[in-house]
């Protein structure tokens, strides 16, 4: 019996130098991937935020001069572009003539852009989020409309597999969308139609158009 543990005593030291770097190396990846999860869990906030700061500006046009100014705006004195909902939904001409969201779009992309670069590398050098790629959209349907951000971007590994020049690296996509659009929006996309009705005349041609359909069936 004794002799049997004499012998038992090389393995042990064996056994130690192999599950040892193995489980260090293990402990050193969990901590490396929870740096990750926290700065993926930072740009999910920003995006969030910066998109609920988008769809508060879609859905107010006179929330950023009150907040530049401290006070609350003649309504003739701010260009609310009241066909923006419909021109917020096509891009080029058609969204310069009516007024569009593209400004919104930018604005959140630009203060996504700079919130990311003015992040830190989290608990671990060599471990801030690059190569992003940001993309802001207004959606409408008419009766309903949202402002989304699609964000890609990619967290390096402050270490290497052997044989490698490249750092492991992290690939991850955030999306985020937000309603604009409530009932009141849609009673005003009414009003707003029956505007457009009856500036063009077309409202007058829509109700000769039913008084004659109602003489046809009344007799």
């Amino acid at each position: 019996m004794k002799r049997y543990f004499k012998e038992d005593k090389g393995a042990v030291i064996v056994e130690a130098t192999i599950v040892f770097p193995v489980c260090l190396v293990i402990i050193i990846m969990l901590l490396y991937l929870g740096n990750v999860y926290y700065q993926k869990s930072r740009i999910e906030a920003i995006v969030v935020q910066a998109v609920l700061d988008g769809a508060a500006y879609c859905a107010d046009p006179l929330l950023g001069e009150i907040e530049t100014t401290h006070t609350v705006p003649a309504v003739d004195s701010v260009d609310y572009n009241p066909y923006r909902y419909i021109g917020g939904t096509f891009k080029g001409f058609i969204s310069e003539l009516l007024g569009g969201m593209t400004e919104i779009e930018d604005s959140v992309e630009r203060l996504i852009k700079s919130r990311i670069s003015g992040l830190d590398t989290g608990l671990y050098t060599g471990m801030k989020p690059g190569d992003y790629d940001v993309l802001v959209e207004y959606r409408s349907c008419f009766v309903a409309s949202s402002i989304c951000a699609d964000v890609e971007y990619k967290i390096e590994l402050p270490m290497r597999l052997l044989g490698e020049r490249e750092r492991i690296s992290l690939k991850f996509r955030t999306h985020t969308e937000v309603p604009v659009s409530d009932s009141p929006e849609f009673i005003r996309n009414v009003n707003l139609v029956d505007d457009v009705l009856e500036r063009t005349g077309a409202k007058e041609e829509i109700k000769k158009l039913k008084e004659s359909f109602q003489k046809l069936f009344r007799k």
